[in-house]
């Protein structure tokens, strides 16, 4: 195995595996709260419903914030913007922990203290997951993506079990004042991290638009669809094993704290175990094949909470899905990182997460419900059959990222227009004209529908293609093509964004013409009719 290959070859990098124990520490933390969270509100009350909504107040901002904060983590720096968000969850956690040392805690409180550190996860996941790249070299990026899960299930692994010892021996307090202290180190190395910023000849993108960009992006980008659906549905099933264990530990199994902190570390142990497992398993079988064998394990194992009532039967399974949960996590999050250009990786993820934390959320609050009315063996049945039916229905559609590289590096290409336009200026209209033979009509135009795709993914606000009555030589047709942009410096950008992937799909179009390339204008907005909203109505 070359070093480049290696699954640790990250870790070689001082920075990378600084920030990695870092993060692991905090990581800990967070357990070590979730576990002292969960205890007080078994406390507090028995709703099964009450106890998944500490789930949902975590995951909650997720779907609320996440694509606003990828959008952010594009056009700013992700290293200030880390440290503000790590400020963030260390004051909610420290207020925490004051409010349980004067008892204060209710269920109203315990719920709304974890929804107040879900918004700075939330806004912290984006610019901290697009961040490998900017750590590790390219063919590091699956590795790093891969140890950053694993570190992250280590913590799973001991947080809880060390969570229940300090809630055991101390008392919830304590739990929240250790999650605080655990963010310090991270900001300790961030602050040591002088990131090289991105150098540019463009305008500062706007926040705005660069929300609107990067849903379009998703909008028109197949294969990042594909991930989108089949983790958010992953998850959205998956999610009795966090949301309902509580319930299932304390008041069906009948579990202390230190046990109840163990068994949810069983989670973490076997994610960490699949951690070591994977690279022989990735060179035996596709990460397409092992995705599907990982969501197959865990709907098995959510089947059988459905029917087990001891603790070791529950723990061995909570091993089995741990692994099955890292297994599919990881692998959707490396597809995330190697569909989409740097340029919009932020808000890529941003979207991944928002769909994350949206299944998470809605489904803990849903899983509660039914937990609530029909029990939840019932509800783990009920998931573990779905998430069966969901492998079936997404069978076909595979990753294509994780089994066929994309070259996603820019191919820049100088703007057919004077430099001296103020960016703010426009809109811009870019118009080409192609000369293509009458036989090759139909080839051409099936062609156009795939330019038109990626001209809308990368900025386009509006986009034709005409068909020119007069035929300007025998068998040849004029064909137009006209794409509005909203701006010349949002027209810039959409130059910048084109990859070496999307100038293939370009040259393919162009090949069909008579010219070896389009004739281009460019022309700019001097005056635009605006119809009264009388006229919008009646039209």
């Amino acid at each position: 195995m070359t070093e480049a290959r290696s699954p640790f070859a990250p870790l070689r990098n001082r920075l990378f595996l600084a920030i990695w124990i870092a993060a692991m520490a905090s990581n800990v933390g967070t357990w070590v709260q979730s576990v002292g969270e969960k205890w007080l509100m078994a406390e507090l009350t028995r709703s099964p419903l009450l106890m998944s909504l500490i789930e949902t107040g975590a995951t909650l901002p997720m779907l609320i914030l996440s694509m606003p904060a990828g959008a952010i983590a594009d056009i700013v720096d992700r290293r200030r913007m880390l440290l503000l968000t790590q400020t963030w969850m260390l004051s909610a956690a420290t207020a925490m922990a004051i409010l349980s040392a004067l008892h204060l805690v209710t269920p109203g409180v315990l719920i709304s203290m974890s929804l107040l550190l879900g918004v700075g996860a939330a806004l912290n996941a984006p610019a901290w997951q697009a961040s490998v790249p900017d750590l590790v070299p390219k063919d590091q990026i699956a590795a790093g993506v891969a140890l950053n899960s694993a570190g992250f299930n280590v913590s799973r692994a001991v947080g809880p079990a060390l969570g229940g010892l300090v809630v055991g021996w101390l008392g919830p307090t304590w739990a929240f004042a250790l999650n605080a202290v655990s963010f310090l180190g991270v900001l300790a190395v961030f602050k040591s991290w002088k990131r090289q910023p991105t150098t540019t000849d463009l305008p500062a993108e706007r926040f705005s638009a660069a929300m609107k960009v990067g849903l379009r992006y998703t909008r028109h980008r197949t294969v990042l669809q594909i991930i989108l659906l089949r983790g958010g549905g992953f998850v959205f099933f998956g999610g009795p094993i966090f949301s309902l264990l509580p319930t299932l530990a304390i008041h069906h199994l009948h579990l202390g704290s230190s046990a109840f902190g163990l068994l949810l570390g069983c989670t973490g142990v076997g994610a960490v175990t699949a951690t070591l497992l994977l690279p022989a398993l990735k060179a035996r079988i596709s990460p397409n094949q092992l995705l599907a064998l990982a969501t197959a394990t865990f709907a098995t194992g959510l089947l059988g909470l459905a029917f087990v009532v001891h603790a070791i039967p529950v723990a061995l399974i909570l091993l089995v899905c741990g692994g099955g949960w890292l297994t599919v996590l990881s692998t959707c999050n490396t597809g995330v990182q190697l569909s989409v250009p740097s340029w919009v990786r932020a808000r890529a993820l941003g979207v991944y997460i928002t769909v994350w934390g949206g299944a998470m959320a809605g489904g803990a609050a849903f899983w509660g419900w039914v937990g609530e009315h029909r029990g939840i063996h019932t509800a783990f049945a009920a998931a573990g059959i779905g998430m069966w039916l969901l492998l079936a229905a997404t069978a076909r559609l595979k990753i294509q990222a994780l089994d066929e590289p994309m070259d996603l590096s820019p191919h820049r290409q100088k703007p057919h227009a004077p430099e001296s336009i103020h960016p703010d200026e426009g809109p811009i209209l870019t118009v080409l004209e192609y000369l293509v033979p009458e036989d090759r009509k139909a080839a051409f135009q099936e062609a156009m529908r795939e330019v038109r795709r990626i001209r809308i993914r990368d900025g386009a606000v509006r986009w034709s293609l005409f068909h020119d009555l007069a035929q300007p030589e025998p068998g040849q047709i004029r064909f137009v093509e006209s794409f509005l942009s909203s701006s010349w410096g949002e027209h810039l950008r959409q130059h910048h964004r084109a990859t070496v992937e999307d100038r293939a799909v370009f040259r393919r179009a162009y090949s069909m013409g008579v010219e070896a390339s389009p004739r281009i204008r460019h022309l700019i907005g001097a005056w635009e009719d605006r119809d009264s909203l009388f006229d919008r109505i009646f039209d």
